[in-house]
């Protein structure tokens, strides 16, 4: 019997998200697991898996960037986790690589006791399910944003950033500062020139709003 059968999808995103699994994991009144509270600096490298031992993190504060080969495809915030399915992946392979991009403050687990823990609950395997799900839509919308021209794929980066890590600026929303031209293009997948021709484009259709710091604003309208 498929989840759908159990619960609409909406119940799903509802009832199995994120923070909620993380009440699950850090409840102790049955199958206590052991956490422990991390912080890391900025430019750190976040070790998914140590001494043959696979980590689970789940972020208080802060965002890291998720890459392979150099290419940077998401962006991980406050009140989600890392590496309960995304390093699926491989996490042996060496270009795979989580990195901060801001300081950050975790709570970490071991992955196997996640696991563990999840599945012993009579509904875990929706977690496992809504995890897998948003990965999997992750990996499709990568694809399908390929296919478009570079200004294209900036605005619906900047769309994508603003609408998870914005902050309100006036009528409109700013992307943080700690989102650089550099990390910006690694995740279109575009040059430095490229990104500046685009970003002039958007501009020059009042698309976004570029100030003289540099910050890049978008209007409300744009992300909903």
């Amino acid at each position: 019997m498929s989840p759908n059968d159990l619960y609409s999808l909406k119940m799903i995103k509802q009832e199995f998200n994120q923070p909620k699994l993380f009440e699950l994991l850090a409840e102790e009144t049955f199958y206590n697991i052991e956490k422990s509270n991390v912080k890391i600096k900025k430019n750190s490298i976040i070790a998914l898996c140590q001494d043959n031992i696979e980590y689970v993190y789940y972020i208080c504060d802060g965002i890291a960037s998720i890459s392979i080969a150099d290419e940077v495809f998401e962006f991980k915030g406050p009140s989600e986790f890392i590496g309960l399915s995304d390093s699926a992946i491989d996490t042996s392979c060496e270009d795979f690589q989580v990195k901060t991009i801001t300081e950050m403050t975790f709570w970490r687990f071991t992955k196997s006791e996640v696991i563990a823990k999840i599945m012993s609950t009579q509904e875990g395997y929706l977690y496992h399910y809504m995890s897998m799900l948003d990965q999997y839509s992750l990996f499709t919308k990568k694809l399908m944003t390929m296919k478009k021209t570079h200004k294209e794929r900036v605005f619906i980066a900047l769309q994508e950033l603003a609408k998870k890590f914005g902050t309100p600026y006036n009528n409109a929303v700013k992307i943080p500062s700690v989102f650089t031209r550099n990390i910006i293009a690694e995740y279109v997948g575009i040059g430095l020139s490229k990104l500046s021709d685009s970003l002039l484009k958007l501009q020059e259709e009042s698309l976004i709003t570029v100030t003289s710091k540099r910050e890049i604003i978008l209007e409300i309208e744009s992300i909903m």
